[in-house]
C-alpha cells in the first residue's frame, strides 16, 4: 500500500543536540541511533494524533520486528541533528518507517549522517496477536501529511 509516487504517507521532523550519553570514548555510539529512531517513531505517532501512551492504554502496541541502519558520517558532541521520520509503507498489519539523520551545519545546510528503517506490527498487547492496521492509519494511504521541525522543548 506504498504511496504511488514514493513519497512518505506522513512525516515528522525534529531537531536535538548530541549529548554525552550518546557518545563512546571516540565518536557517537551506534546505539544512539536506535534510541533516536524510537524518539522519531513516538514523535510521528504523536503528530498523527495517536501517541503511543494512548495506544498502550487502549491495549495496543507497535513492536519492532525489523530494524536496519546505514551510517555515512559520525555525529559529534553538541552537534545539532535533524531527524526526519517518514511513514513509507502500510501493510495489512505492519508499517515501515524511514529515519533520515542529518547534521545541521552553521549555515543551515544539512549533511547526511545515517538512514534507518524499522518495521512495526500493530498488535493486541495482552495477546501479542497481530491486528489489521486501524482506520486512522489506513486513511493515510489517500493523503500525505507532514510537520515542521520541532525543537528540544517539544520532544518526549
Amino acid at each position: 500500500m506504498e504511496q504511488h509516487n514514493g513519497r512518505p504517507l506522513a512525516q515528522a521532523v525534529q531537531e536535538f543536540e548530541v549529548s554525552l550519553v550518546d557518545m563512546d570514548p571516540f565518536f557517537i555510539h551506534y546505539t544512539a541511533y536506535t534510541m533516536w529512531m524510537d524518539r522519531g517513531f513516538l514523535h510521528l505517532l504523536k503528530t498523527l494524533g495517536h501517541p503511543l501512551h494512548t495506544l498502550f492504554a487502549e491495549g495496543y502496541g507497535f513492536p519492532v520486528v525489523h530494524c536496519q541502519l546505514d551510517f555515512w558520517e559520525p555525529a559529534a558532541l553538541d552537534e545539532r541533528v535533524r531527524l526526519t521520520t517518514a511513514l513509507m509503507r502500510l501493510g495489512r498489519t505492519s508499517l515501515t518507517v524511514r529515519y533520515d539523520f542529518s547534521r545541521v551545519e552553521a549555515d543551515g545546510s544539512l549533511t547526511p549522517l545515517a538512514r534507518g528503517e524499522s518495521v512495526h506490527v500493530y498488535t493486541q498487547r495482552a495477546t501479542r496477536q497481530a491486528l489489521e492496521l486501524p482506520p486512522w492509519l489506513r486513511a493515510l494511504a489517500g493523503s500525505g501529511m507532514s510537520t515542521t521541525p520541532q525543537g528540544e522543548a517539544e520532544q518526549q
